[in-house]
């Protein structure tokens, strides 16, 4: 059973992606369950739910840090027990570390559990205008991400802008795969970030020794 973490800052995109990712591993045959903080922000509607396709539960808890890993092992084991996925997908609350979660989960000793790359969402329109405004907690969540997605492209002006983004992010986090997209049109490179999440956390994304641009694919980016 993989689980997945998808974290970023609020207005990222993570619910647009999550929900183009259950409907990719849906169409795998994957049963798939989602864990979010708040079941109406993912919008996934009851008809689904009843279908079998994807299980949710909400974690109702305000604090981000103690009581929700209390919480988030009931729930994980909970499901498992009642609906036996083969893909956890967890959206954490935009401040809470998606690492700290993951840490949690390996120290609750549940058999079976591998970790896809660990992905954090970017707005491109807002950080392109925020770049020296991050707080430490932004900054955090981006350089412990395995993954760093690039979301909304098709809201900035042009490829110089995206190129500025894309070494901002670098100095903040050297090792990550960039990936720039849009997860509301779709199209080849979110495919890509979806395949790339199927990957399991630990084996090493090959980046062989293209540099920080090519990485992003930004030079293949056009306006």
């Amino acid at each position: 059973m993989k689980c997945m973490l998808i974290g970023g800052f609020s207005g990222s995109g993570k619910t647009t992606l999550i929900r183009k990712l259950v409907e990719h591993l849906g169409k795998q045959g994957q049963k798939v369950a989602v864990i979010v903080n708040e079941i109406g922000e993912i919008g996934i509607d009851g008809d689904t739910i009843s279908e079998g396709e994807v299980e949710t539960r909400e974690i109702t808890s305000d604090c981000v840090y103690c009581p929700l890993k209390t919480s988030m092992e009931y729930t994980l084991r909970n499901i498992i027990e009642s609906y036996n996925p083969d893909t956890i997908i967890i959206e954490p609350a935009g401040i809470t570390p998606p690492g700290q979660i993951k840490r949690n989960i390996e120290n609750m000793g549940i058999p079976g559990i591998t970790f896809a790359p660990i992905v954090n969402l970017v707005d491109a329109a807002r950080l392109s205008k925020e770049t020296g405004e991050l707080h430490n907690f932004m900054k955090n969540q981006i350089g412990e991400a395995d993954i760093l997605g690039i979301n909304k492209v098709e809201l900035i002006n042009n490829r110089e802008e995206l190129l500025e983004i894309c070494l901002f992010l670098r100095k903040l986090n050297p090792k990550a795969r960039m990936i720039h997209f849009s997860a509301l049109q779709g199209g080849e490179n979110l495919d890509k970030l979806l395949g790339l999440l199927e990957e399991t956390s630990g084996n090493k994304i090959a980046l062989g020794r293209e540099n920080s641009i090519q990485m992003s694919g930004v030079s293949a980016y056009s306006s």
